[in-house]
């Protein structure tokens, strides 16, 4: 195989790649839809300013933290992505892994900061706690969790999924019993279908992903499910997930029309899944993956739908 250049030369680019800012603005976007949709209308209005503040402060923590999982990730995934992506390996070629590790120090420290200024005005250890835990989580990721069979693919899924409950978190962390009525409220009905639809699709995704990066993860020795099971069994494996996935979209569904009366909504969701699965039965890898991140943005526009 030829060697290939990374797409920059510039190690101030290649800190903004590491980043993968479009994935960071995927959570800030998320973070104020699952609000704004869902979270407000069920607490009964608007924020107040310094509930304003901890919001801010929070989007800040939970997308630095994001930024900074990203970063380590590539500081130690170097040895596979030079195999699986060599376009698109830049520490170490041209970041180096000092200055790597001092962005992703950066970009944890911000996260953490932000989280004990949340626990300070809302008078609340759990912000604190929430993202100091969901930050070892995530920092484990590659040289730990990754490289065991299946526990990276749930580490990701898991911070997916807590997304919605860090807003709900924002909100209320003194009174659990206000979570109680929220997801007894409609709106905490859809709320509850979107947290479970949204991780299973990223679960879908990170299989898929490992698919496609099996080769590099085989040489790193990598207990990924395609370096165990081989492409075939994955295939198939994925094939079944996808139609359980359809039974969950088929339930969203149902609720988006008899709860909320919105039957268009769903098909943010539906319309890219569909696509991710066609691609799936021609072995189109890479394509599966792209349709399965549209499928997510979809996920965002079925939230924009409950606004207007």
């Amino acid at each position: 195989m030829a060697k290939q250049r990374p797409v920059t030369d510039s190690p101030a680019w290649a800190g903004i790649r590491l980043i993968r800012p479009w994935n960071v603005l995927m959570i800030v976007v998320a973070m104020g839809l699952i609000t704004e949709s869902l979270l407000l209308p069920a607490f009964g209005g608007e924020l107040p300013p310094h509930q304003q503040a901890i919001f801010a402060l929070g989007t800040l923590a939970m997308a630095a933290l994001a930024a900074g999982a990203n970063v380590i990730n590539d500081y130690f995934d170097v040895a596979e992505d030079r195999v699986n992506r060599p376009d698109r390996t830049f520490v170490g070629r041209v970041i180096t892994r000092r200055q790597t590790l001092a962005l992703n120090y950066t970009l944890t420290g911000i996260a953490v900061l932000s989280s004990f200024g949340i626990a300070a005005a809302a008078k609340s250890i759990v912000p604190a706690l929430w993202i100091v835990i969901l930050g070892v989580l995530l920092w484990g990721y590659s040289p730990w969790f990754k490289r065991r069979f299946l526990r990276g693919n749930l580490i990701i899924t898991l911070s997916v999924g807590q997304l919605p409950l860090w807003c709900l978190a924002l909100l209320e962390s003194r009174s659990f019993d206000r979570w109680l009525e929220l997801f007894k409220s409609t709106e905490g009905n859809i709320l509850l279908g979107y947290v479970v639809l949204s991780g299973y699709i990223t679960l879908l995704r990170e299989i898929t992903k490992d698919w496609q990066d099996a080769e590099g993860d085989a040489l790193a020795g990598y207990d990924t499910l395609p370096v165990r099971w081989g492409a075939k069994r994955t295939k198939s494996l994925l094939h079944r997930m996808h139609f359980v996935g359809w039974g969950m979209i088929g339930v969203t569904w149902w609720a988006s029309i008899t709860l909320v009366h919105r039957p268009l909504a769903p098909l943010f969701f539906a319309l890219p899944f569909l696509a991710a699965h066609m691609q799936l039965a021609r072995n189109q890898v890479a394509s599966v993956s792209a349709w399965q991140k549209l499928t997510l943005a979809g996920g965002l526009l079925y939230l924009a739908g409950f606004i207007v």
